[in-house]
């Protein structure tokens, strides 16, 4: 029996767990079809989408904002293919921006046809009031994170937790093997540089970075450059990367091979725990946009984290605290003092028992395809 599904997902990270999650549904029902938005890995999934992910890659305020035009487009469109495509259900991955919209306007046009959100929006840490429009409009909530379940559960919304998928991404690490591949040398440190998927992050922090490694404590480092998948090399030709290994084919080598990590703030922040590589975060966007988050945002820290600990385990360089004079400085601190390196670990531990367990996208993809048949 055939199985079709409208699915989005508007960056990179969705893209990521939007493919595996297709896998999954695949596996249980070959027969199953999707239609919708998303990037490489979800097209190698076999999607059909109908715009280039990598217009929608957006962050900010502002950012989002001169674009509201195209974003509208986009929602028409979606509306149009879901009007005519006979779909057993919608699949929104994380981007609540735009996804709550569109939920709202489906939900009132299509009353009957489930939606299925995987991968709650972080309405935790601020715009809380979304919750009206997930309890109206979202007839599953999929988390991955345990905390959320029991957020949702208090303000009487039922949700199922299924797990972090990156359990199962990358359960067989082998750092060494890793390394071996790059052609590291194993007399070097090596940094790995991460500053974003999108090319406004890497705007905003790559430069930084570049200033940060002409310190002289990294001339015998090897640093590697973890480029996102949807960048392309011409995106990259305005930046001296003369110093820099440019990792392309599988970004997250950079951050399983290296010693420390230079990390904007997002998916990667919690690749670098599962891979065992300490790290900086980092994070700048526009003053507008920082402003108008500083007076909404509701908790105490950017990275994932810092907040499933709730402490402050991963320095965080944000916005005018983002200076390569201090990068180099909390770096020093790591490869100085035993101390801080095992509690960093330790706390690590932590964070990957709060994870769940192995099968997240399986879950998901069970949950998703039973309920179409309820």
């Amino acid at each position: 029996m055939n199985h079709k599904y409208f699915i989005i997902a508007g960056e990179s990270s969705g893209d990521l767990h939007g493919s595996l999650l297709m896998e999954q549904m695949q596996l249980i029902n070959p027969q199953t079809i999707f239609k919708g938005v998303g990037g490489k890995l979800m097209l190698k999934r076999g999607l059909k989408s109908f715009v280039d992910i990598n217009k929608m890659n957006v962050m900010g305020f502002v950012e989002v904002l001169k674009k509201y035009s195209f974003f509208k487009s986009i929602q028409r469109n979606a509306l149009e293919i879901i009007k005519t495509g006979d779909f057993d259900g919608v699949i929104l991955i994380d981007y609540p921006g735009f996804n709550l919209r569109l939920a709202k306007k489906i939900k009132t046009l299509y009353p009957n046809l489930p939606i299925h959100y995987y991968i709650s929006p972080q309405i935790w840490a601020w715009k809380e009031e979304r919750i009206k429009i997930i309890k109206n409009c979202v007839d599953q909530m999929i988390v991955i994170f345990s905390f959320e379940k029991d957020w949702y559960a208090r303000r009487g919304v039922c949700s199922q937790f299924v797990g972090h998928p990156f359990l199962d991404i990358y359960k067989n690490i082998d750092k060494d093997k890793v390394r071996l591949k790059l052609g590291l040398s194993n007399n070097k440190r090596s940094l790995a540089l991460f500053p974003g998927s999108r090319m406004q992050e890497i705007q905003n922090h790559l430069p930084i970075m570049l200033e940060a490694i002409k310190a002289k404590f990294f001339d015998d480092f090897e640093i590697l450059l973890g480029k996102g998948r949807d960048i392309s090399k011409a995106q990259l030709s305005s930046f001296d990367l003369s110093k820099v290994t440019v990792v392309k084919s599988n970004p997250e080598d950079a951050l399983i091979a290296s010693d420390f990590a230079w990390v904007g703030s997002g998916t990667s922040t919690l690749q670098s725990v599962v891979f065992n590589t300490p790290f900086i975060l980092l994070y700048k966007t526009s003053p507008i946009s920082w402003f108008l988050m500083k007076n909404f945002v509701k908790i105490k820290y950017a990275g994932m984290p810092n907040i499933i600990l709730d402490k402050p385990l991963i320095p965080e360089l944000l916005q005018e605290n983002l200076t390569s004079k201090k990068i180099i400085t909390e770096t020093k601190q790591f490869f100085n003092d035993t101390n801080y390196r095992n509690v960093l670990f330790d706390g690590y531990k932590t964070i990957i028992k709060e994870l769940g367990e192995p099968g997240a996208s399986l879950r998901a993809a069970d949950l998703i395809i039973n309920y179409s048949k309820n």
